[in-house]
């Protein structure tokens, strides 16, 4: 079956001021239901007919045709919060749980996928862990550093290595929970904090056009700046306290799917040529030697168990469209693959709930937002990415680029869905227009410690990734 394409304003996860998907004006995606070229066994695999009904028509019930004009939520169970409220996993263009280690070149950059304009700003590009980062080689980092821990052997919470023949420049400013050590040589565009001492090692420089503000008596000799001794409050950066339950999502959709309207059954997996026009499907798995999904519409994809392809993998998303894939098992693609569009990643998300995140380097393009937050990152050769990163722990042994879209927080308030106002326990916890955690109440920001990092709090109260 041959599916009519058909545009769809884009419903993306949304900035910490909007919750859920947002109101879009849009025509509904037409397509027609049956039709799998008669075995019954796979998603429309070699495709037959154009499509030419029209959505009201074929889609099964006013959810999924709301769903359809891009204005209806994707619940996550047991709260009132969607899908688009998890947004604020992707603040960063790679943040890690444990530690991020890189032993090859680093660099990032942002841009806006969604701005006539083109890039507004390409400095937003910050990367944090929630315990240590570590760097071996040249880093260009457009955008902030954040480290909220030592290393296991208590280390370091930052290391700025790589020796004399390394060095680099972070574009903003250096957060580090404990010690800070330079072994290359190093320029700071903004200002640095470190609840620790900043050494240098033989041959290390650096400089920072800021200030350096360190603990009474920590050591700081031969740093170019002006430096500030005041306690440094520590920063858990990465939303990691309470992952999600990526797996009660999934099992959230075991029914009440529109699995029966294209011919699918849920107890299958998706293997082969795959075409998914508009809709909310649950599959058992996608493997196979070579899986190729065409995504033509607003889709949400739950997947039960795994995604294991032994050679290739591509994802590709038609004009306007946009991918929640939901994979409550593991990840392993051993070829090649390419997912999502380089100009426009914001429109894929994935989210991974097991311990396994295994990508071969042999991508064009990796262009996707990824949230794997039990599993481990280790990539071993050259990688460049358009969207961001979010992993439990994240190794890079070759050189690795990253190209950060902001408009994956940009996107319209939501339709019918909003995260209840209430308590709290941190930042992560608040959005919309009370983005802060007061007293236990989410609240209204009033400086940009309020907010969770690297957003920055605005005139209006809400916390914003531009800095301030």
């Amino acid at each position: 079956m041959r599916l009519r394409r058909s545009s769809v304003a884009t419903c993306a996860l949304v900035t910490l001021e909007a919750l859920g998907c947002g109101d879009v004006v849009s025509q509904p995606i037409g397509f027609a239901a049956g039709g799998d070229g008669g075995d019954g066994a796979t998603l429309h695999r070699g495709s037959a007919t154009e499509a030419g009904a029209d959505a009201a028509s074929t889609l099964g019930d006013a959810g999924s045709q709301t769903f359809c004009a891009g204005r209806g939520p994707i619940p996550l169970p047991g709260s009132s919060a969607c899908v688009g409220d998890l947004s604020d996993v992707f603040r960063f263009a790679a943040c890690a749980c444990k530690s991020l280690d890189v032993s090859g070149a680093f660099s990032s950059d942002s841009f806006n996928s969604t701005s006539d304009a083109g890039p507004a700003s390409g400095d937003l590009a910050s990367i944090g862990s929630n315990g240590e980062i570590s760097t071996n080689s040249r880093l260009t980092l457009a955008g902030s550093l954040w480290a909220g821990g030592p290393a296991p052997d208590g280390g370091p919470a930052v290391t700025l290595g790589g020796g004399v023949s390394a060095g680099g420049t972070i574009a903003h400013d250096v957060h580090s929970a404990a010690d800070v050590q330079v072994d290359g040589k190093y320029l700071v565009g903004g200002s640095v904090w470190a609840n620790g001492n900043v050494t240098l090692g033989p041959g290390g420089s650096l400089a920072v056009l800021g200030t350096l503000t360190v603990p009474t008596g920590d050591f700081t000799a031969g740093v170019q700046a002006t430096v500030v001794n005041s306690p440094v409050a520590s920063t858990a950066p990465c939303s990691c306290a309470a992952p999600v339950d990526i797996a009660a999502v999934v099992a959230a959709y075991a029914s009440g799917s529109d699995d029966s309207l294209i011919g699918l059954a849920t107890n299958e997996s998706l293997t082969g040529a795959v075409a998914l026009p508009c809709g909310r499907y649950y599959v058992a798995g996608i493997d196979g030697d070579t899986v190729a999904l065409q995504v033509d519409g607003r889709v949400a994809l739950f997947v039960a168990g795994d995604i294991a392809v032994t050679q290739d993998l591509s994802i590709e998303l038609a004009p306007g469209a946009e991918l929640d894939l939901f994979v409550a098992g593991s990840v392993s693609i051993m070829g090649g693959f390419e997912i999502g569009n380089a100009d426009s990643p914001s429109r894929t998300r994935m989210y991974v709930g097991g311990a396994t995140l295994a990508l071969s380097a042999n991508a064009s393009p990796l262009a996707a937002n990824i949230y794997a937050p039990n599993a481990v990152l280790e990539l071993a050769s050259d990688l460049e990415m358009w969207g961001s990163i979010f992993a439990d722990h994240v190794q890079l042994s070759g050189d690795f680029a990253i190209h950060y879209d902001t408009s994956v927080l940009q996107v319209a308030a939501a339709s019918g869905c909003a995260r209840a106002a209430g308590p709290c326990q941190s930042c992560n916890d608040c959005s919309g227009a009370t983005p802060a955690c007061k007293t236990g109440t989410c609240a209204p920001c009033t400086t940009t410690a309020d907010c969770c990092a690297p957003l920055g709090c605005d005139s209006s109260g809400r916390c914003v990734l531009e800095i301030p």
